[in-house]
């Protein structure tokens, strides 16, 4: 366990002053009403950070939501410029809801979700009697790991929902293609640390934990005993040990629970093998 950390890195924690989500997404909505007068403003408390969101109604009758656990996993960073940050949210928001309503293929990507957060999301979903429509398309992948897309554009990350989709007239296989090609543009800023049978793979902080759906690109730039075993803790982190170095793969697990448990991406505490060409879950892979 020590020694992963060692090697991996561990995350700093939040600093003692910061304040609740809670607090953060009510200072984020009273920012948003003195900024733009006669902005109808509500926020939507979720379980998690990542659930917490503000709904807000401009004048003229257009509509912003914007969920709030990038902005805050940011804000723990530096809690003193919570201000400074909710302007940038602002702006980034507004320009969000000016922008043209078309999909860029070449931006949408994969991103890493699981059946937690979609139940949760869901529940919260019919509570504020949305459409259903305006929940994002998913896939299965392993575990309790699912498959999100979005358009990542330098505003913000847009889910693709069903009526996206529509739009922009392509099937559920092809709109995974196309998510998995762009993801590839991502391989040569790819990151392989470590050695020794233990390794860990480092990106931007947004699709680490992705890049494990095109690991027969990168899979030679490791060496492991037995089968590649990845820990998919949290959107940020993928740990991997081979099979066979059962003392590693103890370890791992154990990394595993804690990022899980503490992160402010956490995923899941799972840990996953590569076999047949595929992601599994380990204690399923025999």
């Amino acid at each position: 366990m020590s020694f992963l950390k060692k090697l991996f890195g561990a995350r700093p924690s939040a600093p003692l002053q910061a304040v609740s989500v809670a607090a953060y997404a009510e200072g984020y909505a009273t920012h948003v009403r003195l900024a733009l007068p006669g902005t109808q403003v509500e926020v939507e408390h979720g379980a998690t950070p990542g659930l917490t969101r503000v709904h807000w109604t401009f004048p003229d009758g257009g509509k912003v939501s914007t969920f709030l656990g990038n902005a805050y996993a940011r804000y723990l960073q530096q809690p003193e410029a919570m201000n400074a940050l909710f302007a940038e949210h602002l702006a980034d928001a507004r320009r969000t809801q000016e922008a043209d309503d078309s999909t860029e293929l070449s931006r949408i990507l994969p991103v890493l979700k699981t059946t937690e957060w979609v139940s949760a999301s869901q529940a919260q979903l019919a509570s504020s009697n949305a459409p259903a429509d305006q929940f994002p398309v998913l896939g299965k992948l392993a575990g309790s790991l699912v498959l999100a897309y979005v358009e990542d554009t330098p505003e913000a990350m847009r889910y693709i929902t069903p009526s996206r989709q529509k739009r922009i007239d392509t099937d559920f296989a092809a709109l995974n293609d196309t998510a998995l090609e762009n993801l590839k543009a991502f391989l040569p800023q790819l990151r392989v640390e470590g050695g020794g049978g233990r390794y860990a793979a480092r990106l931007d902080h947004n699709y680490d934990a992705s890049m494990v759906l095109v690991f027969e690109h990168w899979r030679d730039r490791l060496s492991v005993p037995g089968d590649p075993v990845f820990a998919i803790a949290a959107r940020d982190e993928l740990l991997i040990c081979g099979s066979e170095d059962h003392e590693s793969v103890a370890a791992l697990r154990d990394m595993a629970r804690e990022i899980a448990a503490k992160s402010a991406y956490g995923l899941t505490s799972e840990l996953f093998v590569w076999r047949d060409g595929r992601l599994q879950v380990l204690a399923d892979a025999g």
